[in-house]
């Protein structure tokens, strides 16, 4: 009886596992930007690493258990460590991006969230010894509960993104958007902007010696109150000085934000009669997830490629994004969160009253 029970709870778990994994791959084939299937990602693994525990314990096999515990040594010890060592890490971080970029409020994310994470513990035992006990627990708790919901939210966002990278796009595309940014001294290119036309180039020269087509480029940005000329012509004017003279070439030059660069740029592929959505636009690589939103919103059901980003200014710029892609959905995630915070308050005061 229990050889029956075991063989059907492995099978049962298998089949979730695969449900799971369909449910994935249905949504991925709809849209590749977007949280649910970070959500999907997530419980997919999860469920995957509770199947093969269950089949390999009922397997009875000795070498394959150990294998397991020592595989879930591997994972969970630097796991461990990077969760002890957080603020510490993030100050490190935070240090980093201030000897190396401005300091403005956007590049000290992981400063505050560092200073955050060590204070908190001592913050903790000081509303214990100054506050009553219950009051003091309600705090606490309902702190933990929008830490946790911010938790939630950041994994299923870092693995939407991990997806997302996984699955290169196809190379026949028609046309390339490239984002702009904020050029330096008002009429230069910057690094990170330079390394999105790089982006762009690349993916031209794999297409064109995969199947000899040429996208259109749309260098896509308008013109700051602190800059001489537009972003948009800025990159073109690049482009043609690194080796991109034989693409047809655009500047989009009135747009002021993502929304903007997708929304004016359809402007000019539907004036070149070219699908809407045949295309592909060109960013930093933490910028691709939210930029698809906005490419959707207006009616561009394209993907997007992402130029590479100094390693030190990683932590920040994912904090940025994730804070961003938050407040799209504001309130929904008030609305989720003042439910768990109300159901917390609730549960406290009845186990006030009932004691």
């Amino acid at each position: 009886m229990q050889t029956d029970l075991a063989t059907i709870i492995v099978i049962a778990s298998w089949l979730i596992f695969i449900g799971f994994g369909g449910l994935l791959s249905i949504s991925l084939k709809r849209n590749k930007f977007r949280l649910l299937n970070g959500i999907l990602g997530n419980m997919t693994l999860i469920v995957l690493a509770i199947t093969v525990i269950l089949t390999v314990v009922y397997s009875q096999i000795q070498w394959l258990e150990y294998g397991i515990l020592i595989l879930a040594v591997i994972i969970l010890i630097p796991i461990f460590i990077i969760y002890v060592a957080l603020g510490f890490l993030l100050l490190w971080n935070a240090c980093i991006v201030w000897r190396r970029e401005s300091h403005t409020l956007g590049n000290m994310l992981t400063l505050f969230l560092g200073i955050i994470i060590i204070v908190s513990p001592l913050v903790f035992r000081g509303l214990r010894a100054v506050l009553p006990n219950d009051l003091a627990e309600i705090i606490i708790s309902s702190t933990l509960i929008v830490v946790g919901y911010a938790v939630f939210w950041l994994l299923n966002f870092i693995t939407s993104f991990l997806i997302t990278r996984l699955l290169p796009p196809k190379l026949n595309k028609k046309y390339i958007i490239v984002l702009g940014s904020g050029l330096l001294d008002g009429n230069r290119v910057s690094p990170l902007l330079a390394s999105r036309i790089v982006r762009a180039k690349e993916f031209c020269e794999s297409q064109f010696k995969k199947n000899k087509n040429k996208p259109i480029v749309i260098f896509s940005g308008g013109q700051g109150k602190d800059e001489t000329i537009s972003e948009g012509q800025a990159m073109k004017e690049y482009a043609l000085e690194h080796s991109m003279q034989d693409l047809e070439l655009f500047a989009e030059t009135k747009s002021k934000n993502t929304y903007q660069n997708m929304l004016f740029s359809k402007k000019i592929i539907i004036e070149q009669g070219i699908p809407l959505d045949s295309g592909i636009f060109s960013t930093s690589d933490y910028h691709t997830f939210r930029a698809a939103g906005f490419a959707r919103y207006v009616g561009l059901n394209i993907d997007g490629i992402g130029a590479k980003t100094s390693k030190f200014f990683i932590p920040n710029a994912f904090i940025r994004e994730y804070i961003a892609i938050l407040m799209q959905h504001r309130l929904f995630h008030l609305l989720a969160l003042s439910i768990f915070l109300l159901l917390n308050l609730g549960l406290a005061l009845l186990n006030i009253w009932l004691k």
